[in-house]
């Protein structure tokens, strides 16, 4: 069964126990992350006892795939339905994950809960239509906030403020608003915490939202890889006080220096600079270009390993100690910046 998560509706009550299966996708980074949220609460998922709860990310699941599916046939020794979750929003091994449950049937999944989060599978994947024909699984589909519905939701702010917008400035805010559904709720907040005695017009309004628009993360990491630091980490300081998940910063991260991998290989077989940012299998758009220009000049293939094991470590960091979660990122950036400013003679 397919839902919505962005029916407010869904996690009102308990979800039905003959629903053992909870698959969370699609391309709304914040919805996942807020549906994941939502579903722990709901099921009443103990993170913190492993002998009901059993977590994988992508490298658990791969390399201890055997262990995992021996928790799946495993019943919970304490009268509570044991929950495993597949947690693989950082991972990057899309077709070896599919590869695990090829023959697998969902259907046969009994006695424990199966929670899948991921960033990267689509609707049309082999492992998600799989999961949406199972009758015992719901899937959460994360994709972006249909318009009409975050337009009303700005008109009721408006009202709480006190700020009457026409049509027209009202869809140029909207136009403003980013694509992800967790800065949208922290944009909402904002407006919200705005004084009504203090006057509030449409400009200020405009920059309220701009300063949250999602273009920022991705200015953000292309700063942070060409070098401009200070400029990256006054960034990064906007989304710690808007409390912005740091998993979404470390996969954007991360995709990036899988790309510019894909470029410094494509270098290395005598392609120009131009033809490599212009080859349509890397969807490069055209405003980065020069950007990438720049990266391959800075960057080489043993300066990325490094720094995405170091990411490695920075990512279970982040999710050990989540209150820490911008200690961890801030040593991030610093690595990564004197990683291309200190050269070895």
């Amino acid at each position: 069964m397919k839902i919505n998560p962005l029916n407010k509706n869904i996690f009102s009550n308990k979800i039905d126990d003959t629903f053992n299966i909870f698959y969370i996708f699609g391309n709304n980074l914040g919805l996942i992350d807020i549906c994941y949220s939502n579903l722990k609460k709901n099921l009443e998922v103990d993170l913190d006892n492993p002998f009901i709860t059993n977590y994988f990310d992508e490298n658990k699941l791969l390399t201890n795939t055997e262990a995992f599916f021996d928790e799946l046939n495993s019943i919970s020794l304490f009268g509570s339905k044991k929950t495993i979750i597949v947690d693989i929003r950082q991972g990057d091994k899309k077709n070896d994950v599919t590869r695990i449950f090829t023959e697998f049937n969902f259907s046969e999944i009994k006695e424990v809960r199966l929670i899948i989060i991921s960033y990267l599978f689509k609707q049309s994947d082999i492992l998600s239509q799989k999961l949406i024909n199972s009758k015992n699984a719901i899937c959460f589909t994360c994709y972006e906030e249909n318009e009409d519905d975050v337009k009303n939701n700005l008109r009721k702010e408006l009202v709480n403020i006190n700020l009457n917008l026409d049509e027209s400035q009202i869809h140029e805010l909207t136009n403003k608003f980013p694509k992800d559904s967790k800065i949208i709720q922290n944009t909402f907040e904002k407006i919200r915490l705005q004084n009504k005695d203090e006057h509030m017009n449409f400009d200020k309004l405009l920059h309220l939202i701009d300063d949250n628009n999602d273009d920022t993360i991705f200015e953000m990491i292309n700063k942070l890889m060409v070098g401009k630091y200070y400029e990256s980490i006054n960034l990064l300081t906007n989304f710690e006080r808007i409390n912005f998940s740091s998993s979404s910063i470390i996969y954007l991260i991360k995709s990036k220096f899988k790309l510019l991998q894909k470029c410094i290989n494509m270098r290395k077989n005598s392609l120009t600079k131009s033809e490599i940012v212009n080859n349509k299998s890397l969807n490069i758009f055209y405003k980065e270009h020069s950007l990438f220009f720049k990266m391959l000049d800075l960057w080489t293939l043993s300066d990325i390993d490094e720094c995405l094991y170091f990411l490695f470590k920075t990512e279970l960091n982040c999710k050990s100690k989540k209150e820490n979660e911008y200690i961890f990122l801030n040593q991030l950036f610093l690595y990564i910046y004197f990683k291309i400013k200190i050269k070895p003679n």
